[in-house]
């Protein structure tokens, strides 16, 4: 990408943030974002997009045990569930961390599952064809997350890379973004693959707003080349395509992360 042009994304970035850090500092009563942590897996580029766009004075994680204590409590404008493996969060939220959550989104707070945080509150789950399978207490989407997509696979193959760039499309506006064995669901939603098979559900429970997204909204370019390694990595041909490809289509101006998270505001 020529300099002058990278410029330009990179300003038309900030200015989408700026914009919904202002909306959201107009938010009153509740002001933090909390994100989950289990100690398992690394959410950092998760994290960072979220100081970018609540301000990092805003942003905290979170474990299972402050949840179950109350940390949920009406100062939290939004709770996210971020990729890794549900079965991690299955473990430790099973039965009161799950009542907790649920009571509040009930209660007016917002709920943004990404990839594992998606099939964790679907109401079941099927995963690689039934090697991990049920149904989840939380269900604040009355459908079952079915993944991975295999045609979006390397070789369609689970034992090769899961990641892919894929097309997303909300009201007619299509975006790219970054694909990682995230689910698809039953019924309509927020916004579909290329496939035509539903990517980001949407739903009000009680007084709040919850969105599954199976793709990882909140990768951006710059995010997959700065994470991606050829150490140990037999899929590296794969992953620079993914890169170079995912660089060419990304547009600032359509940004994923910008259009489903002012669904919150």
């Amino acid at each position: 990408m020529p300099r002058t042009a990278m410029s330009s994304s990179v300003n038309t970035t900030r200015r989408i943030s700026t914009n919904i850090q202002t909306r959201f500092s107009m938010t009153r009563k509740r002001s933090k974002v909390f994100l989950y942590q289990d100690y398992v897996h690394n959410n950092g580029v998760l994290h960072k997009r979220l100081c970018e766009t609540y301000g990092s004075d805003n942003v905290r994680f979170c474990d299972a045990a402050d949840i179950i204590s109350g940390a949920l409590n009406e100062s939290v404008f939004l709770f996210v569930m971020p990729g890794g493996a549900d079965l991690y969060y299955c473990e430790k939220l099973n039965g009161e961390g799950n009542t907790k959550i649920k009571a509040y989104v009930e209660q007016g707070g917002n709920y943004l599952g990404i990839c594992a945080g998606a099939y964790y509150a679907a109401r079941e789950i099927d995963w690689n064809k039934g090697e991990i399978a049920g149904s989840r207490e939380l269900a604040f989407a009355n459908a079952k997350a079915t993944g991975p997509v295999y045609e979006f696979l390397e070789e369609n193959d689970i034992n090769k890379s899961w990641q892919n760039i894929v097309d997303v499309t909300i009201d007619g506006e299509r975006y790219s973004a970054l694909y990682a064995a995230g689910p698809v669901f039953e019924g309509d939603g927020l916004a579909t693959y290329s496939n035509g098979q539903t990517a980001i559900v949407k739903n009000t429970i009680g007084k709040g707003t919850v969105i599954l997204s199976s793709p990882h909204i909140e990768y951006a370019p710059k995010d997959l080349s700065n994470t991606t390694y050829k150490h140990l990595n037999t899929s590296t041909e794969w992953s620079t395509k993914n890169i170079d490809r995912f660089t060419q289509n990304h547009h600032s101006e359509r940004d994923l992360w910008s259009r489903v998270t002012k669904e919150f505001a």
